[in-house]
């Protein structure tokens, strides 16, 4: 263990997390309405266009990005780019479509967006899946931060899980929105200046640079790694379901949605690309660049003890083992930065969704916005208790994400439908219902097998169920004008 890189770490993500926390808290305190829940959760709604990008970039760039990518890039080499070129659909998507969108209505929630398209039940029903879904990913930050921390101190999986989880915890716990976007606004820095210097690094502390990474991946026969395009079933099975699984997620989830809602108007959230795109986007680049190093070294037993370590703990390996003392601590600070970034991000969405839409819309509608603003830290420390205990599965990072983003396919496509069409309740039931047994039974009762077509993602499916169920459905089954629609021809009424 390197002590002293554990502890320029650490110091650094206490003095941001925790002064960044307490002065936020004491600001919200002097501060008229300082403690109501669209405070805690939205930020006031008054976030700036530089800290709605920087938060929405580093809201989605998390494990993914970082662990999941050098783990994808020690098996597909520069495919795994795809994944950060997906993201930059989905930013574009969320910043000039359904952010825009879903800021001018003025719902704190996507659950409240479909209740006002499609009825109270609806809402429902989408909180109870929404928010395991976001869940989800936030199990996955977990196990990434858990294997930081493995990498810097050696501690066991467990250990690196808690202490990760508590620093994800009061990320947000102390303030909120703000909280989150403040930090992000500081670790965006850090994190581009990590990248930089991490790649600077890669040509003159390898064994033998990076091309002689290039030379061992093309004397081996996988040169076919140098190439973003890889092979043909990597752009079938990974690059194009990346890109659906991304944009149909995250451009109607909590996770994607919550900066744009939290964002002074819509105007601001159209801006944000500026700054959300190349952020967010172009991250992958490196960690792709670490995980075909880690590949080659790995390989030639040139890493650790010489034993095989794959493709998780490969690349931090590579890190504390080849790269400078002071390089680590800027290459772990930032990505844990970034990782926390998402925890927070992932604890808060399924808390604000459960104080609004569940507690606040379903168990106590009267309750008052300290009331919500309680449940909300509550609910941000079980799930986050939950996520450490959960991570300790492990399953491939990018592959459990695109699979947990097909679920929110039907749920894009209903809501595209609603706002510029139709409105049919049991048609968006209907269609959602069919897509998520149909991607279920597609990719875990053995069917993608049984027909020989393990190239063709769940996202496939879950995007050709969406469409046929809901276009047809609404088309044929009865149902009110599409929101937009109806908006317009109120207002037009009223003139």
């Amino acid at each position: 263990m390197n002590t002293g890189i554990l502890i320029a770490v650490l110091i650094y993500e206490v003095v941001t997390i925790v002064g960044v926390g307490l002065f936020l808290t004491a600001r919200a305190r002097r501060a008229k309405g300082g403690g109501a829940s669209e405070g805690f959760a939205l930020a006031g709604r008054g976030l700036g266009m530089s800290h709605v990008g920087v938060t929405l970039a580093l809201t989605m760039l998390g494990s993914a990005h970082i662990w999941g990518t050098t783990e994808n890039a020690y098996s597909m080499g520069s495919t795994a780019i795809w994944f950060g070129i997906a993201c930059t659909v989905m930013m574009v998507v969320i910043t000039q479509c359904t952010g825009p969108w879903i800021r001018r209505i003025g719902t704190p929630t996507v659950p409240d967006l479909f209740g006002k398209l499609y009825g109270e039940k609806t809402r429902l029903l989408v909180a109870c899946v929404m928010a395991p879904l976001v869940f989800g990913c936030l199990c996955l930050e977990t196990q990434c931060i858990a294997v930081t921390f493995q990498a810097l101190t050696g501690w066991s999986y467990t250990a690196g899980a808690i202490v990760g989880g508590i620093f994800g915890i009061l990320y947000v716990l102390l303030a909120g929105m703000k909280e989150v976007s403040w930090l992000n606004m500081i670790n965006a820095i850090l994190m581009y200046v990590g990248m930089i210097v991490a790649f600077i690094a890669l040509f003159f502390y390898l064994p033998e640079g990076w091309q002689g990474i290039e030379n061992d991946l093309v004397a081996g026969g996988n040169g076919w790694m140098t190439s973003i395009f890889g092979n043909k079933d990597l752009i079938i099975g990974f690059a194009i379901p990346s890109v659906l699984c991304c944009t149909l997620f995250q451009g109607i989830s909590q996770m994607g949605l919550q900066t744009a809602i939290a964002a002074k108007d819509a105007k601001t959230v159209k801006k944000s690309l500026v700054l959300a795109g190349p952020v967010n986007g172009l991250f992958c680049i490196i960690p792709t660049f670490i995980g075909m190093a880690a590949l080659v070294l790995d390989s030639k037993g040139m890493l650790g003890d010489g034993s095989r370590l794959g493709a998780m703990l490969a690349a931090p390996q590579l890190i504390l083992q080849y790269l400078p003392s002071w390089i680590v601590v800027l290459i772990m600070a930032s990505f844990l930065g970034a990782l926390l970034s998402t925890f927070a991000m992932t604890s808060l969405c399924p808390a604000t969704i459960f104080a609004h839409d569940l507690y606040g819309g379903l168990y106590k509608p009267k309750a008052t916005e300290k009331e919500k603003v309680k449940v909300m830290r509550i609910a941000i420390v079980i799930v986050g208790i939950l996520a450490i205990a959960l991570s300790n599965f492990q399953p491939t990072v990018v592959t459990t994400i695109n699979w947990v983003f097909t679920w929110a396919f039907p749920m894009f496509i209903m809501v595209i439908i609603a706002l510029f069409w139709k409105r049919s309740t049991p048609a968006a039931v209907i269609t959602m219902f069919a897509s998520w047994i149909g991607n279920v039974v597609w990719t875990t009762f053995g069917l993608q097998a049984a027909l020989g077509a393990t190239s063709v993602h769940g996202a496939y499916i879950a995007v050709a169920i969406s469409l046929l169920f809901g276009v047809v459905l609404t088309a044929i089954l009865p149902g009110k004008p599409g929101f937009f629609k109806e908006s317009k021809r109120i207002s037009t009424a009223r003139i």
